[in-house]
């Protein structure tokens, strides 16, 4: 019996974990049901009223830094992060892992969702060529770059899903160099 022990409690252990994974992930993958962003944080933690901010939040208003006519928007999150290489004189020089979100007309609902294989592509193929520039990895030291891809990045999904794309992203960006 004491050898079977250690079996048992990995075992144990490994449906637990099993168990827990698969509960975060199902979590992780509900689309918001309403504008939640930083944006939210900062009206609700300041002072005032927070009865008047709750209505306000119900109505519609209190998520866009003073832009009372600002549409409700939803969240259009990929299935999977971008995986871009980083390729100088054909040898790899470094991978750009990033996790891109789009912010889309909430008129536009589930059905973004269609658009996902075609989005994937363009944007992927316009980082592709962002990369080959060489442009890619200095994104991580200038912030002004990264508003110029992520303004070129909007500028393609627009081209896919017309004005509902409202602003792209970037939610995680990583650099591995070799």
């Amino acid at each position: 019996m004491s050898k079977l022990l250690p079996f048992i409690v990995l075992l144990v252990a490994a449906i637990a974990g099993g168990a827990g994974g698969y509960y975060f992930k199902l979590q992780s993958t509900q689309p918001p049901t309403e504008h939640a962003t930083a944006d939210d944080a900062h009206v609700e933690g300041g002072d005032g009223d927070k009865e008047e901010k709750k209505k306000n939040k119900k109505k519609g208003h209190g998520g866009g830094h003073g832009k009372g006519n600002e549409t409700d928007s939803v969240y259009m999150k990929f299935g999977r992060q971008f995986v871009v290489p980083v390729v100088q004189n054909g040898r790899p020089r470094s991978m750009v892992i990033m996790e891109v979100n789009i912010e889309v007309d909430s008129n536009l609902g589930e059905s973004i969702y269609a658009y996902e294989p075609r989005l994937r592509d363009a944007m992927l193929s316009h980082l592709l060529q962002i990369a080959a520039k060489g442009d890619l990895p200095t994104v991580l030291e200038d912030n002004e770059r990264l508003t110029m891809m992520k303004d070129d990045l909007l500028v393609v999904a627009q081209s896919i899903i017309g004005d509902g794309a409202m602003r792209v992203l970037i939610q995680d960006i990583g650099i591995q160099n070799y």
